[in-house]
């Protein structure tokens, strides 16, 4: 299965910089999921979860 799917793949005259740039695209969007997305809620989760042991402690 994936050796046909190689063998179309090449043989649709992809050219390398198509795929290049597809790739780069690719790993700008997941960076910019991790700065929108990931970062502020593991944030948030880490505030609460210390705001939460502080009110526990008392």
């Amino acid at each position: 299965m994936s050796l046909s799917f190689l063998s179309l793949l090449l043989g649709s005259g992809v050219s390398l910089e198509a795929s290049r740039l597809s790739a780069e695209s690719m790993v700008g969007s997941f960076i910019a999921a991790a700065l929108l997305i990931i970062v502020p809620a593991a944030s948030f989760l880490i505030w609460v979860s210390n705001k939460d042991q502080l009110t526990r402690s008392r």
